[in-house]
């Protein structure tokens, strides 16, 4: 491959990257993720970057080698020789004026520049020169799945606080009428009132404007892994939240929810969740999800016949995470041992006064004249479990 052309290509690969990381970090702020095209992109033009890049190396090899004049219709020039003809007329005017100081020239590579001459006259304009490679993704930690979220019911709203109106007694008279015009059965419902406040789930880390500024990536990874951090404290409060000191009111953590308890002895795990599921029926609902510790979830799909075959799944082909027509969601936000089901869209509602957000600002002690910013990411949210009977915990430890 020609020099010109490869260098051309690698800076249209170069123009390529930026857009599709702007195009990453526009989607990790709106959608707190980033969509598989956009990665298959940036792969693609990483493993493209590197091979032009590779080729390059090997013409920079090339050029210092003893005797070697460059290739054709190029001339090698050293950082002395780029500093004179960048400052050609700024060299002039100090020598005419006894001017002492020049404006810095920036280089940006230790590798020697070639510069185009051309085939009718004196030198071209600018030089070539090559810019370190930086590649275009973190590398971090695996992050949870998280999917709690979706069993639930979610809603928007405008206030700060949530009432419902939650039945606490029921007393069904129903009953034939024996004659016409005898005097009908009389059933009682009796009612409370509940109020919930929105919480406030946030947390904010330091970070200077250059590095936010010269790394575009490391920006939108920042708000990705921030994003990630409300979402996971998120799960925890679903679950546990013991409504104290500003946290939500959990599921796993209500008085007044279904416990099913440890498990039986004669029971094994699928037992007992199928038992569990009984609890929920006879309450008059009907599960529509299970929250299992990926332990207990491996315990399960281990399960083995007395012959030696998998009792759940097929390892040979794709299962899809359910049981007993319910679907599975397997995540270390419930601890081990522990299980949760139950109709969870008619048991329970999330509320979002304000969605998760990330916001920056210098407005934070002496950060302004720092040059330093403080990254904030927070959501406010509120629960209410209104049907606390339509969920039933339990535990898989066997019983004495």
């Amino acid at each position: 491959m020609e020099t010109k052309e490869l260098l051309q290509q690698i800076q249209q690969t170069t123009t390529d990257f930026a857009k599709a990381l702007k195009d990453q970090e526009q989607q990790i702020k709106n959608f707190g993720t980033t969509s598989d095209k956009t990665v298959n992109q940036i792969s693609e033009l990483e493993k493209n970057y590197e091979t032009l890049h590779t080729e390059l190396d090997k013409l920079v090899k090339q050029s210092n080698r003893p005797g070697y004049r460059g290739p054709e219709g190029m001339e090698k020039k050293d950082h002395g020789q780029v500093f004179v003809d960048e400052l050609g007329e700024e060299l002039k005017k100090m020598a005419q004026t006894g001017q002492r100081n020049s404006k810095s020239i920036e280089f940006k590579s230790f590798y020697t520049p070639y510069e185009e001459k051309s085939l009718t006259s004196g030198p071209a304009s600018a030089g070539v020169l090559i810019e370190p490679y930086r590649a275009p993704n973190i590398v971090g930690p695996n992050d949870r799945q998280l999917r709690i979220r979706d069993l639930l019911n979610v809603q928007r709203t405008n206030s700060n606080a949530i009432e419902y109106v939650v039945e606490t007694g029921f007393t069904n008279g129903a009953a034939p009428q024996v004659n016409e015009g005898d005097l009908k059965a009389q059933s009682s419902i009796t009612f409370d009132l509940e109020t919930t406040s929105v919480k406030t789930i946030a947390h904010w880390i330091p970070a200077s404007r250059q590095i936010l500024d010269d790394a575009s990536q490391l920006r939108a990874y920042v708000n990705g892994r921030l994003m990630y951090g409300l979402k996971l404290e998120e799960e925890e409060e679903i679950l546990y939240g013991d409504g104290l000191s500003g946290r939500l009111a959990g599921i796993m953590t209500n008085a007044n929810i279904q416990d099913h308890g440890q498990r039986a002895a004669a029971d094994n795990y699928l037992d007992h969740i199928r038992k569990a599921m009984t609890k929920v029926r006879l309450a008059e609902y009907a599960s529509t999800g299970l929250v299992l510790n990926p332990v207990d979830w491996e315990t399960i799909e281990l399960m083995k016949g007395n012959d030696g075959h998998y009792i759940w799944l097929n390892i040979g082909d794709s299962n899809v995470p359910r049981l007993f027509k319910m679907p599975v969601v397997d995540t270390t936000a419930i601890q081990q041992g522990e299980f949760l089901t139950g109709a969870f869209g008619l048991g329970a509602q999330l509320w979002d006064r304000e969605q998760a957000n990330v916001r920056f600002s210098e407005h934070h002690a002496d950060y302004f004249a720092r040059n330093m910013v403080a990254i904030l990411a927070e959501e406010r949210l509120a629960l209410t479990i209104q049907r606390p009977e339509a969920f039933v915990k339990g535990d898989f430890t066997a019983a004495p």
